[in-house]
Formats: C-alpha cells, sequence, structure tokens
C-alpha cells in the first residue's frame, strides 16, 4: 500500500475521520455514509485517489499530521483489526505488535490450540504445555494438569518474555 505518497493535507481534503467512532466518510458534502472495506486479512482499506490504504494508517496520518516512523507500526489495542477509534490506535515496535497478537483462539484451526498466548496441548503427556518463543529464544513454564493453572503459568512466563524483549527495544 502505498500510504508514503498522501499528504495530511490531501487526506483532510478528500475525507472526514471521527476519532470517537473509528468511522471515515468522504469530506463534505459527499459525507453521508461511512466507507472502506475489509482486505483479507481483516482490516478495513479506503482507496483515496485509486490507491488503496489502510484505515488505522488513515487515521493517524488525520490525528498526527504525520506517518509513523518507517521502523514503527500501528497497532489495535483491543487487537480487533476493524476497531479504528483513536483511543484504540498506538505507535508499537515489530516486537511489542507482535506480543498484542491474539493467538491461538479456540475455534483455531491448530493443534493444541488454548485460546491463550503459549499453552498448548501435548497429546503425548495428556497435559497443558506452557512454551514462548521471543527473537530465537525460548521460554518454558513446563507441564500442567489443568488449562487454569497452565494459564496462570503463562502469565509468569509472559512477565519474563516482556522483560528480555524490552531488553532489545531499550537497545535499539
Amino acid at each position: 500500500m502505498k500510504t508514503r505518497e498522501l499528504t495530511h493535507a490531501r487526506l483532510l481534503e478528500k475525507l472526514h475521520y471521527n476519532p470517537e467512532t473509528g468511522a471515515f466518510t468522504r469530506a463534505p458534502p459527499n459525507h453521508k455514509r461511512r466507507i472502506g472495506h475489509f482486505d483479507k486479512n481483516g482490516y478495513i482499506t479506503i482507496a483515496v485517489d485509486r490507491v488503496k490504504h489502510q484505515a488505522h494508517r488513515l487515521a493517524w496520518l488525520y490525528m498526527t499530521g504525520s506517518h509513523p516512523s518507517d521502523d514503527l507500526l500501528i497497532d489495535h489495542i483491543n487487537r480487533i483489526k476493524d476497531d479504528n477509534r483513536w483511543e484504540n490506535l498506538r505507535e508499537a515496535t515489530p516486537s511489542q505488535n507482535c506480543r498484542n497478537r491474539e493467538y491461538g483462539a479456540r475455534s483455531s484451526q491448530g493443534r493444541g490450540a488454548s485460546g491463550t498466548h503459549g499453552v498448548y496441548w501435548d497429546g503425548r503427556k495428556n497435559r497443558w504445555h506452557v512454551q514462548m518463543e521471543c527473537r530465537g529464544k525460548f521460554f518454558y513454564g513446563g507441564y500442567h494438569e489443568t488449562l487454569e493453572a497452565a494459564q496462570k503459568d503463562a502469565e509468569t512466563v509472559r512477565a519474563r518474555l516482556i522483560a528480555y524483549a524490552e531488553t532489545f527495544d531499550a537497545a535499539a
């Protein structure tokens, strides 16, 4: 997507953004209905001057007047890809964005999905296994008979993982 070519002035000329609802409309006088379409990944895209842009990146440009830095992403805090309310958007490093991903929902196709990041069913041992990875290093929490115990242990492992990842972010 060619977001870099769109200027703040041109965006204001073409679209109106409501930060409370996250909705985009055409600029007045054509501002009656919401615009945008879902892409294959679940994000809303909007065409401006025949170029498609992701709505969350347009919201950032609209509110701040500038594009995010080249090394930063726009993250949906609540993990809902089509929730483009201003309070739900933040700049994030790739590692911060990755830590905020939705993992293994119960309806997912992955084997052993628990609905909790880092908690998997190990059919060989008939137990829940806690394991997470960050920057090539694995963090283990062990095996648990109940999902609740594994989820509690996963919180402890996640705290270690976040501290480890922040050392990289601070060094950068």
